[in-house]
C-alpha cells in the first residue's frame, strides 16, 4: 500500500476520481436505477419482492462500476455491499461493531481507498527472487516501498547480514507489526511514513509490490533521484512503455513476473 503521490507527481498523470467516490457514485446510480424499474413494474401492476430488487441493485452496480472503469477488486465489494448492508439491518447489530470494524480498516488499510492499492503480500518466492537480483558488493543499501508486514525485509536482512534493509509502509498497523519483526536486527528497520516523500538517491536497490496506477509517476521518481546503475524491482506491475532490463518468470499459479530496470 502507498500514500497520495507528491502534487508534481499527480500533475504528470490525468486525474482520475478517487476510488471510494466512483463507488459511491456507482451505488447511487444503481439504487437510482433500481427505484425506476420497481416504480415502471408498479404501475403495470407488478410487485417486486425484497430479494430480486437487491439482486437487481446488485448487478446494476456491478454494471456501472465496470463503465467508470473500476478495479476487478472493487467490482466484487459493490456486488455484496448493499445485500451485505441490508443483512446487517436485519439483524439489527450494535452499532459499536461498525465503528470497531470501520476503525480496524483505517488501520490495515491506511488511505487505500485514495491510492488503490491493496494491502498485497508477498510470498517467499518473491522474496528469493529479488534476493538473486541484489548485486553481491557489501554495505549494500535496499529500500522496500509499501512493505506491508515486512516480509521481504525481514528475509533480506537475514539473507544479507552484510547490506542494510529498509521499508516503508503507510498503513499504521501493517507497520507497527513489521518494526516489531525488525526489533533485534542492527541491519533492518521500518519506517512509517510516505514513500513519495522519501528521498530515493540513498538506495543501491529500490523494490516496490504496489499496483498499475503509481507506476508511471514512481518511475519519473526514480529517474530523478536514483544514481546511474542502481536497480528498481517491481514484482507483478511494470512501468507502461518502458521496457525492463529483466523479466523473471516466477512460475507459479498467477503466472507472474518480477520486472527489473536498471537506471
Amino acid at each position: 500500500m502507498i500514500p497520495r503521490p507528491l502534487p508534481s507527481l499527480e500533475m504528470a498523470q490525468p486525474r482520475r476520481m478517487p476510488p471510494i467516490f466512483s463507488a459511491a457514485l456507482a451505488q447511487l446510480l444503481a439504487i437510482a436505477l433500481t427505484g425506476f424499474i420497481m416504480l415502471s413494474l408498479r404501475f403495470l401492476g407488478l410487485e417486486i419482492g425484497i430479494v430480486p430488487l437487491l439482486l437487481t441493485q446488485s448487478v446494476l452496480a456491478v454494471a456501472v462500476s465496470f463503465l467508470l472503469g473500476m478495479p476487478i477488486w472493487w467490482l466484487a465489494i459493490q456486488a455484496v455491499f448493499i445485500p451485505a448492508l441490508a443483512s446487517v439491518l436485519a439483524l439489527s447489530i450494535a452499532p459499536i461493531w461498525f465503528l470497531g470494524g470501520f476503525v480496524l480498516l483505517v488501520l490495515v488499510y491506511g488511505s487505500t481507498y485514495t491510492t488503490q492499492v491493496p494491502l498485497y503480500l508477498s510470498r517467499r518466492r518473491v522474496w528469493l527472487a529479488i534476493q538473486h537480483q541484489l548485486p553481491q558488493a557489501p554495505g549494500l543499501r535496499v529500500l522496500d516501498l509499501g512493505s506491508g508486514l515486512g516480509g521481504l525485509v525481514h528475509h533480506l536482512a537475514d539473507a544479507r547480514p552484510d547490506s542494510h534493509v529498509s521499508g516503508i509502509e503507510s498503513a499504521p498497523l501493517p507497520c507497527w507489526i513489521s518494526k516489531l519483526r525488525m526489533m533485534g536486527r542492527s541491519n533492518a528497520n521500518i519506517e512509517w511514513g510516505d514513500f513519495w516523500h522519501t528521498d530515493l538517491g540513498g538506495y543501491d536497490v529500490v523494490c516496490a509490490y504496489l499496483s498499475p496506477v503509481p507506476m508511471p509517476a514512481l518511475w519519473q521518481k526514480v529517474k530523478r533521484e536514483m544514481r546511474p546503475g542502481t536497480l528498481f524491482i517491481s514484482y507483478r506491475f511494470t512501468i507502461p512503455g518502458v521496457m525492463p532490463a529483466q523479466v523473471v518468470e516466477m512460475n507459479d499459479l498467477g503466472q507472474t513476473e518480477l520486472y527489473v530496470w536498471r537506471v
